[in-house]
């Protein structure tokens, strides 16, 4: 009886300890990756609003609340208002689209609780569509979709440009602009940026790995949302594939024929 008294007292014990690991006041929060202006990009590229609730003008913000582990995974997901069932199923699916950063105490990633907001507008969706140019999502013909939603970073096949590596470095030729900022700051280097390309051959999770300054970055994120991919592959299936490109800031008389970024 004292063994299983002090078996149900340890369980206790490691469980309240799991729960003591949340850190509610952290130093830095937690974000998605690319931050706010990512978060509001990719909803608005990625959310197909469902037919019910769109028909019945369903809408409002709809919040849900998680564990953001300190090895960037979520857990105990709860929506704390449900606007409707279809609704909460987009708002999860959504959700899982992301890639987070954890928050930050005395220097190390923790495990806290965060949650984020999901503007479910039916009067702008119309707008919405319009912009982006499509209401449903356009795959390759003949062609199964991964539908696990894992992100892979070795693929059976990863993303490319449909005409090629070296159209793709003609194309950044042919775009970029040093900013004027960098050249007169003598600011030169390799903005790195890392990024998902889903299944539609749509971007997601845009972040900066590496950065220069003096515009260069917002200059190497102007230039990749401007390219099109051709999704990248895993068993055979279309699939969600994490890159990272590099764009080559190199002041000379003629910059661009240096500037053209390579895969990786």
């Amino acid at each position: 009886m004292k063994k299983y008294s002090l078996f149900i007292v340890l369980v206790m014990l490691s469980a309240y300890t799991c729960m003591a690991q949340v850190v509610s006041n952290v130093d830095v929060e937690p974000t998605n990756i690319g931050g706010k202006e990512e978060f509001k990009r990719v909803f608005e590229q990625e959310m197909v609003y469902p037919t019910a609730s769109l028909n019945k003008k369903i809408g409002g913000k709809e919040v849900i609340t998680f564990i953001l582990k300190k090895d960037s995974t979520i857990t105990d997901i709860k929506i704390d208002n449900s606007l409707s069932k279809d609704i909460d199923v987009e708002a999860m699916r959504m959700l899982k689209l992301y890639q987070w950063i954890p928050g930050i105490k005395s220097g190390h990633y923790v495990d806290s609780k965060w949650s984020v907001v999901f503007d479910f507008d039916p009067d702008k969706y119309a707008k919405i569509c319009k912009k982006r140019g499509y209401v449903k999502f356009k795959y390759l013909p003949k062609m199964k979709v991964d539908s696990t939603e894992k992100v892979y970073t070795t693929p059976e096949q990863f993303p490319m440009y449909p005409k090629g590596n070296y159209a793709l470095q003609d194309f950044i030729k042919e775009n970029l602009e040093y900013p004027r900022q960098a050249q007169l700051s003598n600011i030169q280097g390799t903005v790195v940026l890392r990024f998902v390309v889903e299944p539609s051959g749509l971007m997601t999770n845009i972040g900066i790995v590496k950065s220069v300054g003096g515009g260069c970055d917002q200059e190497a994120l102007r230039i990749l949302q401007m390219i099109n991919w051709y999704p990248g592959k895993y068993d055979e299936k279309l699939a969600r594939v994490q890159m990272t490109f590099p764009f080559y800031f190199i002041l000379n008389a003629d910059f661009k024929d240096n500037s053209a970024g390579e895969q990786h």
